[in-house]
């Protein structure tokens, strides 16, 4: 070899050296930012909505709360709890403790139990999210067909029905993933088969991706089927509904403000006003973080050559708690737009009197305002 062979060969080697190490680096801030949020944020989102979704769930128990919308908010505590747990086992978990990826006993419950749950759980709490909406939709534009039709019977049904059909939709993802068994080569090793290290000996993850979940057919289920039709339609269907609700919600007090007084026109205004900012926090807070999820995710799965990758995993760490946040929020929602149910909620913890009292000197003030501001013109 020439002395100038040499040469260049040195220099492509320190090229390749300097773009490793560049990349490594770049890489440094996604990582930092993946672990904060499995680690960090996400389980203490989780907690807190793990406590809320009970809270939610008891209040819309109550037997004075039964109607077609309590159903349907019942079944998304439930499933919000569930989407909570599927995270912490399949996300934080392995954040906390690094070593359970490379337990064989983990493997089997990641690629069986864990992965395949979570996206069937997570799809179930977005449709549950679209049959709130239609059932809203019905009550404010169908009326005189909305006692027929949501009805504390059917609603139980479309429940059931959505739960099947979340589950048929993500049986593949049940073989998108396989544990890898310790008779491999790399796992000879019994301790190393069990995820501890052995000097010389780096342990392999105990679950890889299965043939089908690597295959041409497993791409176009995880793209086509599981992002952009179980995903996108009911971001579409959601978002398309809730400006329909409001459309008719400000039609509907325009129409009828000729027809009242002054009194009743400003009752009207601030009940239109209460029902956008239910639509607004609970409603359009899922369509926002669920879309910058379902957009990451897409270019996650498509890896664009022209797209700078460590922001795309930083973009992904982040969006993936968009779907925490969405399972962890919306009693807060709840507390925020319903008076009813913070009034259940005072009552279940034995707080009723002291709700009504707060509640009577409130409108006492507000009365006498308004009583003051008419005198005086202002």
């Amino acid at each position: 070899m020439s002395s100038l062979e040499v040469t260049l060969l040195e220099e492509n080697l320190e090229k390749e050296e300097l773009l490793y190490t560049s990349s490594h680096d770049d890489m440094i801030l996604p990582s930092n930012l993946n672990f904060a949020t499995s680690a960090i944020v996400g389980p203490i989102l989780c907690i807190f909505g793990l406590v809320g979704n009970a809270l939610s769930l008891s209040v819309w128990s109550k037997a004075s709360m039964r109607c077609s919308t309590a159903i349907y908010l019942s079944g998304q505590a439930v499933a919000d709890l569930g989407v909570l747990l599927a995270f912490m086992f399949s996300d934080s978990i392995q954040a906390w403790a690094p070593e359970v990826k490379y337990s064989l006993a983990y493997g089997v419950f990641y690629s069986y139990l864990a992965y395949p749950f979570l996206f069937t759980i997570v799809v179930l709490s977005i449709w549950i999210t679209v049959g709130v909406t239609l059932d809203r939709y019905i009550m404010v534009c169908w009326i005189t067909k909305a006692k027929i039709i949501c009805s504390e019977r059917h609603t139980k049904l479309v429940l059931v029905v959505t739960t099947l059909c979340a589950t048929i939709v993500n049986i593949p993802n049940f073989l998108f993933y396989t544990p890898v068994y310790s008779n491999s080569e790399i796992h000879s090793n019994n301790s190393v088969g069990r995820g501890e290290r052995v000097p010389g000996i780096e342990p392999r993850m105990s679950y890889e991706l299965s043939e089908f979940g690597s295959s041409p057919g497993g791409v176009f289920f995880e793209f086509w089927i599981h992002c952009i039709i179980v995903l996108l339609v009911p971001w579409m269907v959601v978002l398309v509904l809730n400006l329909l609700i409001i459309r008719k919600i400000v039609k509907t007090n325009k129409r009828m403000k000729d027809k009242k007084t002054a009194s009743s026109s400003e009752k009207s205004r601030q009940s239109e006003n209460q029902i956008t900012r239910l639509l607004l926090t609970v409603t359009f807070s899922f369509l926002f973080f669920m879309g910058f999820q379902c957009i990451i995710q897409c270019i996650y799965m498509q890896r664009p050559a022209e797209a700078h990758w460590p922001t795309v995993v930083s973009s992904f760490a982040v969006g993936k708690i968009g779907i925490v946040f969405t399972s962890s929020s919306n009693f807060v929602f709840y507390c925020m737009t319903g008076r009813k149910f913070r009034k259940e909620l005072f009552i279940m913890f034995g707080i009723e009197s002291r709700y009504v009292l707060s509640s009577s000197t409130r409108r006492l003030t507000m009365s006498d305002s308004s009583r003051s501001t008419s005198t005086s013109g202002i």
